[in-house]
C-alpha cells in the first residue's frame, strides 16, 4: 500500500472565515448603534439586518459547497450576462438609486444590492472559464488577449459610468494579476497598462472631486474640515487606541465624528476599540484566509479551479490592502468595504460565495488524492 497523507476539505478556510464574520459582526453593532438609534429609532436595526445578510450568506456558501465546482464552467458565461445587465439596469434614473454620490444600487422598497459587488466574482469566474480552454492561444494578442481583455473593459466602464471608482480600481485589479497568472504575454500588458495612463491622468484630474481627494491625500491638513476631514478622524482613532484600545462599544470618535464608521471606515472604529493589538490580529487572521485561498489554488487539479481560487485570492488582497491603507492615510479614499467585516449585504454574501467556491475546490483537491491511493 502507498501511504498517502489525506487532506480534508479546507475546513480551517472557513473556520477562519466565521471568525473574521463573527467580529465584523461584533464591530457592525458597536459602529452603528448610534446611527441605527437616531435614524431608524431601533440600535439594533443595522446589527439585525448584518444577521439577515448573514445567514443568507450562509445558505449560499453551504449551497456552493455541495456543488461540483465545474458546474462554474458551464454557467460561468449566463452569470456574467446577468450581472452586465444588471450593471447597465443600475445606471436608468428610475431604477438605480444613488448612495453618496454614486448610482450603484438597485433597491425595491426594504430590499437593496449593489451589482458591482456580485461582478467581481462573475467576472473571475468568466475569465477562469475563458483561460482555461485548450484552444486559447494566450502568445496570440487577436485570439488570447483581445476576447476576454474586451469583455473586462466593459465591466470597468460600467462601473466607472456609476461612478464607482474605486470599485473600478478593484476591477482593473483583479483583471490584470489574472492575466498575468494566466500567462499573456507581459508586452501585451504593459502595452495596456501604458495605453490607459493617460485615460486615468485625466479621469482623477479632470473630475473635481476625484482631484481634489488626490489632494488632499498628500496634505489632508490643508483642509481639514471638508476634504481632509475623513482621513484626519480616521487616524485619530488610531491615536485613540494606543496599543490596546478603549474597549469595544467605548470608542468616541463612532459618534458622528468619524463619517461611515460601520461600513468603509469600521476598520478605524477596531483601531479605536481593540487598538493596535485588536489592529494586527485582524491583520494576521486576514493574511491566514488569503493564504487557505492560495493554498487551494496552488494545490487545484485543474487550469480553472488555480485560476478561479486565485482570483478570489486576489479580489481578498487588494481589497483588504486598499481599504486598510485609506482608513491609515496611506492611499486617497476610495470607497471600499472591508470584506467580512463592514455593514452591507452585497459585500458579505459576495464574499461568502467566494469561501463556497473555496471549500468546493478543496473538496475536489481530496477526492483527487484519495483516488491517488493504490494497491501495487
Amino acid at each position: 500500500m502507498k501511504k498517502l497523507s489525506y487532506s480534508m476539505p479546507d475546513f480551517k478556510l472557513l473556520a477562519v472565515a466565521y471568525i473574521i464574520i463573527a467580529l465584523g459582526i461584533s464591530m457592525v453593532y458597536s459602529s452603528s448603534i448610534h446611527i441605527s438609534r437616531s435614524l431608524y429609532h431601533d440600535q439594533y436595526y443595522l446589527f439585525k439586518n448584518q444577521l439577515l445578510w448573514l445567514v443568507l450568506g450562509t445558505i449560499f456558501l453551504m449551497a456552493i459547497f455541495n456543488m461540483n465546482y465545474t458546474v462554474f464552467l458551464k454557467v460561468s458565461r449566463v452569470l456574467l450576462l446577468v450581472n452586465l445587465l444588471l450593471l447597465i439596469v443600475v445606471l436608468v434614473p428610475s431604477i438605480g438609486k444613488k448612495v453618496a454620490g454614486s448610482r450603484s444600487w438597485i433597491r425595491y422598497k426594504y430590499i437593496g444590492f449593489q451589482p458591482s459587488e456580485f461582478i467581481k466574482i462573475s467576472l473571475i469566474l468568466y475569465l477562469s472559464t475563458m483561460f482555461n480552454k485548450k484552444k486559447i492561444n494566450t502568445e496570440s494578442f487577436i485570439e488570447g488577449y483581445l476576447p476576454p481583455l474586451i469583455i473586462s473593459t466593459l465591466v470597468f466602464f460600467l462601473i466607472l459610468l456609476q461612478p464607482d471608482f474605486g470599485s473600478a480600481i478593484l476591477i482593473a485589479s483583479i483583471i490584470g494579476l489574472l492575466f498575468y497568472i494566466s500567462r499573456i504575454k507581459i508586452k501585451f500588458l504593459v502595452m495596456t497598462f501604458f495605453m490607459i495612463l493617460p485615460f486615468a491622468y485625466y479621469l482623477i484630474t479632470r473630475v473635481s472631486y476625484r482631484k481634489m481627494r488626490f489632494l488632499t491625500f498628500f496634505d489632508p491638513y490643508a483642509d481639514p474640515i471638508d476634504k481632509g476631514y475623513h482621513v484626519l478622524q480616521s487616524i485619530k482613532c488610531f491615536n485613540l487606541g494606543s496599543l490596546t484600545g478603549v474597549g469595544i462599544g467605548k470608542g468616541i470618535q463612532k459618534l458622528w465624528y468619524l463619517p461611515q464608521p460601520h461600513t468603509d471606515f469600521i476598520y478605524s472604529v477596531i483601531g479605536e476599540e481593540m487598538g493596535f493589538l485588536g489592529s494586527l490580529g485582524l491583520l494576521l487572521l486576514f493574511a491566514y484566509l488569503v493564504f487557505r485561498a492560495f493554498k487551494i489554488a496552488y494545490n487545484a487539479p485543474d487550469k480553472f479551479s488555480f485560476l478561479a481560487a486565485s482570483g478570489i485570492g486576489i479580489m481578498w488582497s487588494i481589497q483588504i490592502l486598499i481599504n486598510i491603507f485609506v482608513t491609515l492615510g496611506l492611499i486617497p479614499v476610495t470607497g471600499l468595504p472591508l470584506p467580512f467585516i463592514s455593514y452591507g449585504g452585497s459585500s458579505l454574501i459576495t464574499n461568502m460565495i467566494g469561501v463556497g467556491i473555496l471549500l468546493s475546490i478543496s473538496k475536489a483537491i481530496e477526492k483527487e488524492k484519495r483516488s491517488e491511493v493504490h494497491i501495487i
